[in-house]
């Protein structure tokens, strides 16, 4: 008999700065026995209440690796996934978003050019460049693998992938927050929330989302 994966949600309700009603809770990989947290809220644009994942995926499968290729790495940023990898990491009941469905977050938290505020983790981000995590999805400044296999921009950046390919063959849409800038610097990046084309063999940091 085929071994079902088990997944165990706990729920408690609260408010964000915005006045967005939340509830935060939990799901548990049967594959590895590893839990992460959650966030689920109505979407204004289309009235449907999603979960997204609110911690970095950590689920080792070919083509993942650990920043830097440190194994301890893991425990807080997750791992780094090329695109095809990230595609088949995913556990039953739940999905790699699309580009749309990233956008759609986006737009709930402020759009583009504040939602990195409420988005952001308040802690792994360089020179002061945290968010308030007003929404509870913990955005990390986890950087990224290059192509040739080096490690750039911890602290920095933090890069998600989705599942929509771009009208290259080589590439697919992510999503990325910035950390905001040096202190000298007007911080204009601190709330923004950027789309980038980006080479499918780029190792991304990955969140998923509830089918």
């Amino acid at each position: 008999m085929m071994k079902q994966h088990i997944f165990i949600v706990l729920a408690t309700l609260f408010f964000t700065q915005g006045g967005i009603a939340q509830s935060s809770g939990t799901f548990t990989d049967s594959r590895d026995g590893q839990t992460y947290k959650t966030i689920s809220f109505k979407e204004d644009s289309t009235g449907k209440t999603v979960t997204w994942m609110a911690q970095n995926l950590n689920y080792k499968v070919e083509g993942s690796y650990a920043y830097d290729n440190t194994e301890n790495n893991r425990k807080e940023l997750g791992l780094l996934y090329t695109w095809e990898a990230a595609k088949k990491s995913c556990p039953s009941g739940w999905h790699l978003p699309t580009d749309s469905e990233w956008a759609r977050l986006v737009n709930q938290f402020g759009g583009m050019d504040k939602a990195g505020e409420a988005l952001k983790s308040v802690k792994s981000w360089n020179e002061d460049g945290n968010g308030t995590n007003g929404s509870g999805f913990d955005a990390l400044a986890g950087g990224h693998r290059k192509l040739d296999g080096s490690y750039l921009t911890q602290g920095i950046l933090g890069i998600f992938w989705t599942s929509s390919p771009t009208d290259s063959v080589d590439k697919a849409w992510a999503w990325n927050f910035h950390y905001g800038g040096p202190p000298s610097s007007n911080k204009k990046n601190l709330k923004k929330a950027f789309r980038w084309d980006t080479a499918i063999s780029a190792g991304l940091s990955v969140r998923l989302v509830r089918d």
